[in-house]
């Protein structure tokens, strides 16, 4: 799998959570990876920018948006939970 570099080097978040899910594909109680290919490193970003802005279109300038900065935060907490349960 090819992966996009930032510019000082370092793999980006979404390259490294491919990386970790090709690595530790396997399912809780499940002996075999999983057989499913992984979404593809653009269309990921794609969609993970989708999820941002789809939040920030729909709540800025509303009586929620003070919250907005909350919840975009909660959104990558998803992630970063997961990926401590991976590593577990």
């Amino acid at each position: 799998m090819a992966i996009d570099h930032l510019i000082d080097g370092t793999a980006s978040p979404t390259a490294h959570l491919l990386d970790e899910l090709a690595l530790y594909g396997h399912r809780p109680y499940d002996d075999q990876p999983d057989p499913r290919p992984l979404p593809e490193p653009g269309r990921l970003q794609g969609a993970l920018a989708d999820m941002f802005d789809a939040l920030v279109a729909t709540l800025s300038d509303t009586r929620l948006e003070p919250d907005l900065q909350g919840l975009l935060w909660s959104l990558v907490n998803v992630f970063h939970r997961r990926i401590d349960r991976i590593e577990r």
